[in-house]
Formats: structure tokens, C-alpha cells, sequence
């Protein structure tokens, strides 16, 4: 089978959703299927194809659509700069994902709801689409801009016109797709409540290379701490959403009542800056070292007695279940998807989001408990290694790549995504082959654009422009 794995982020900065993308090539690699993977190349900027030659580079592209897309014009598009952005940087993915190419491939799989709606409207034949939604991207862009505005409510975020864009977009890119993974019980009823039918779902959860996990874990760890001190460890993006602030404040607190401890916070991002001044304000400075992005969290977590995933939403992450494979019992956010990895003090423990007192009073518990922490990091360990493998996790994907290229001519919803003349384009709207004839005559990406891409594809898209759907 010849599968294309697609994100519209940058590839290999996307953390989990890297780590889930690289393994799952690999290991279908590994029984004979040709996987191509496809990302952005954020210094760069560029669309590529990972460990091949081709790739798309993005900025002549951006630039010839830039002025096409004013405000007179196109006013919804500038009703928020988050939507402009986010829209220009779509119509240059579809471009550059046309260009690549889609028809090679037996089915396409889209690691996020921009890939997943952007390849199905550039599609000139139908392909077998999976989806994974690995997130909810609209709950995610409020913790995003609620890192920027911290004084802003949930219920102030949903008035705004981000906030509908991109839960349209959402919705588009989930009825965008044939069939639809995801790693938990909570994504999956989001994914529902997107109007998905529940046939079209199938929970995964992600699984590890549990040899190479192992082999991994046995180099020399990157970190190194004074014998005695118990160490408690997180290991992910420094972004407001993955909810170090909390971690610190609790650390805070743990202080003032048990000074035996050290913390490792392993990451880099955005807040780095904001959460070592945290840390000088509350005297723990010295107490907690912020390592920078680690290689190796496997060998990293032989130094770890405590592991803390704190964050006000996430989904499943990868990081926990490596904890539970070093044989930590990890503390976990009691949002998202997160308490789906853990049996209350048995594989794990959780706590409430964003309650800094009741992570301190959980550490605290732990750090006087030596027995306690042996005793369900062993079960935790033994509960990753049964239910969190990464053969598992591909051969449930391969079985729903294979349901998608059965099913696929028999499914009539996604016909709306097949236009006819004239139908769904907003005024003025245009097809970018023509207008690069008309600033450059004989370029041959207008000639390329006019071929890959659908007769009838036009920019700016009118179903984002669009009232937010029922």
C-alpha cells in the first residue's frame, strides 16, 4: 500500500504529533508499505517531503496571493488577523500539497483538521482520506490566546469570529475524512458532536516501540542530579497551554512545606523567559533548572523520581506514557484525555487543572512515600508495556486505512466536496493559476496549478466565509 502521512505544521517541531507520525512510517515501513511523509519546513518555508528531493517553496507563492486578498475586497477574511493568517497559509499549503502531488497514493492520512479539510478540497479524484485528530483545535486556540490575554473568559473568547472560524474549520476537516482515529474516549465524542457518525470513529490509543523505548532508555541519561534529592520531572512544550505555570506555582507552595526536592523542567517554547521569573519570584530558582529541549526523555527519566504532566488541555501525551514506561506513576491533569492513561492510584494519579494546591498536596504525598512511588510505577510500567504498544497502534491504523479504501466509493457525504460550476464561490473569488498569468505571463507554476488543482477550486474558500455551521 502507498500511504502519504500529512500535517500542515511544521514537521518534526510538532512534538507528539512528530513522534506519532515517525513511528507509525516506520513501523508500516518495516512490514512492506511505502509511506511518504509530507510537513512544513518552518525555517525554511517550505512544504516537502521528508527524505526526498521535492518540496514546494511556499514564499513567491504567499507573496502573489498577499495583495489579492485585501480587505475591500474580501472583508471576512479581516475580521481577525488570526483568520487571515490562518487562511493565506492554508490556500499556500493547498498549492504546495497540489504540486507535490496526492494521486500516487492507495490513501491519504491528514494528522490535523487544516490537512485534513485542504487535501480533500484540492482532490481532482477521490483518495481514501484518514484523519487523526489529535486535538481540539478549538479549545486549544483559547488557551493559546488566553497565554496572551490572560484575563480572558472562555465565554468572551466564543463571541469572537476566531472563535467561529475555527471551529468551522474543525468541523470542515472531521466530514472532510473517510474514516477518523483518535487516541480517547473524550476526542472521540467532540469528533461526534462535529455531526461525525460514531461509525466513522475508531479509538486508538498511541503506542511506543517498546524495544527501541528500552534501548533508548539505557544510554547514558542526559540529566544528572545529587544522590538523595527526589527529583520531579516534566518533559514537554514551555506554552500556556501545557500548564507549567501551575507546575511552578505548586513548587511554590511544596516549598513552604517540604524543601527536599529538586525539578527538571525539560522543554523549550514561548514562556521560557516568563517561567524563570516565575520561579525567582517565588524563591525556587535555584531548585528548578530548565534543561532545554532533551533528545532522550527515556534515558532522561532514569533521573526522575516524580513526573508531572500538568497541562490545561491534552489529549494523550506521549510523554506520560514514557513515565509509565520508566516505571513512574505519573500526576496528571484531570482534563481532555489524560485521565483516560491512568488508574487513580494505581498506574497514576490526577489532580484537578490549573488547582496549584492540590498538585503540591499530591507531590508532597509522593515525596514522603518512597513504597508508594515503587509500588505503582511498577504497575504503571506494566500497564503501558500491555495496552500502549506500537504494533498494536499500527495495525489498528492499517485496518482502518484498509476500511477507507474499501468504503470509499460507497460514501455519498463528501460529494458536496466536489463542485459544480459556479457553485460555492464568493464574488471576486479566483483561481491562483490565472492570476499568475496575469502577473507573470508563461509561469510555469500557473501551468502546474492549472492541472494539479480542481477546475473549480477558487480563493478565498466561501464555506470558511461562511456563518459557522448548525
Amino acid at each position: 500500500m502507498k500511504i502519504l502521512l500529512v500535517t500542515y505544521w511544521g514537521l518534526t517541531n510538532m512534538g507528539g504529533i512528530w513522534t506519532y507520525m515517525k513511528q507509525l512510517a516506520d513501523k508500516l515501513g518495516e512490514q512492506g508499505h511505502s509511506v511518504t511523509v509530507m510537513g512544513s519546513h518552518v525555517e525554511n518555508n517550505t512544504l516537502y517531503l521528508l527524505n526526498r528531493t521535492e518540496s514546494f517553496d511556499k514564499k513567491p507563492f504567499y507573496s502573489l496571493l498577499l495583495p489579492q486578498l485585501d480587505i475591500g475586497r474580501f472583508p471576512s477574511l479581516h475580521l481577525e488577523h488570526g483568520i487571515f493568517s490562518f487562511e493565506l497559509g492554508r490556500y499556500v499549503f493547498e498549492g504546495g500539497a497540489a504540486v507535490l502531488g496526492l494521486e500516487e497514493y492507495d490513501v491519504i492520512h491528514a494528522q490535523d483538521p487544516i490537512a485534513s479539510y485542504a487535501l480533500r478540497r484540492i482532490m481532482r479524484r477521490p483518495v481514501p482520506l484518514v484523519s487523526s485528530v489529535h486535538g481540539a483545535l478549538t479549545k486549544e486556540t483559547f488557551y493559546e490566546y488566553k497565554g496572551l490575554e490572560p484575563g480572558l473568559t472562555r465565554e468572551e473568547y466564543e463571541q469572537r469570529p476566531i472563535w467561529s472560524y475555527f471551529r468551522r474549520l474543525e468541523t470542515l476537516g472531521a466530514r472532510a475524512a473517510d474514516q477518523i482515529l483518535v487516541s480517547s474516549e473524550w476526542i472521540g465524542q467532540l469528533t461526534q458532536s462535529l455531526g461525525v457518525s460514531p461509525d466513522r470513529i475508531h479509538t486508538l490509543p498511541y503506542g511506543l516501540d517498546l524495544h527501541q523505548y528500552a534501548a533508548r532508555a539505557a544510554e547514558t541519561p542526559p540529566l544528572q542530579f545529587a544522590e538523595g534529592i527526589p527529583v520531579i520531572m516534566f518533559a514537554g512544550r514551555l506554552e500556556y497551554i501545557k500548564g507549567v505555570h501551575v507546575l511552578i506555582e505548586a513548587l511554590g507552595i511544596l516549598e513552604q512545606r517540604c524543601q527536599q526536592w529538586i525539578c527538571a523542567v525539560a522543554g523549550i517554547g514561548s514562556l521560557l523567559e516568563e517561567l524563570m521569573e516565575q520561579t525567582r519570584r517565588l524563591g525556587i530558582a535555584g531548585k528548578v533548572h530548565f534543561t532545554g529541549k532533551l533528545n532522550n526523555i527515556p534515558a532522561a527519566l532514569r533521573a526522575a523520581d516524580i513526573y508531572v504532566q500538568p497541562s490545561l488541555q491534552d489529549t494523550q501525551p506521549f510523554s506520560v506514557t514514557e513515565a509509565q514506561l520508566a516505571g513512574i506513576a505519573p500526576i496528571v491533569a484531570g482534563t481532555a484525555g489524560m485521565p483516560e492513561m491512568v488508574r487513580q492510584g494505581e498506574t497514576g494519579w490526577i489532580v484537578p487543572p490549573g488547582d496549584a494546591a492540590q498538585l503540591a498536596l499530591q507531590i508532597e504525598q509522593l515525596l514522603g512515600d518512597v513504597e508508594l512511588r515503587r509500588r505503582t510505577g511498577l504497575q504503571a510500567r506494566e500497564w503501558a508495556e500491555q495496552t500502549r504498544s506500537l504494533d498494536v497502534m499500527a495495525a489498528g491504523t492499517l485496518n482502518v486505512y484498509q476500511r477507507a479504501v474499501r468504503l470509499r466509493p460507497g460514501i455519498p457525504d463528501h460529494l458536496r466536496f466536489e463542485e459544480e460550476p459556479g457553485s460555492g464561490t464568493l464574488p471576486a473569488a479566483f483561481h491562483p493559476a490565472d492570476v499568475l498569468n496575469e502577473c507573470d505571463p508563461g509561469n510555469p507554476l500557473a501551468v502546474t496549478l492549472r492541472v494539479k488543482l480542481p477546475q473549480y477550486y477558487t480563493i478565498p474558500d466561501a464555506r470558511t466565509a461562511l456563518p459557522p455551521l448548525g
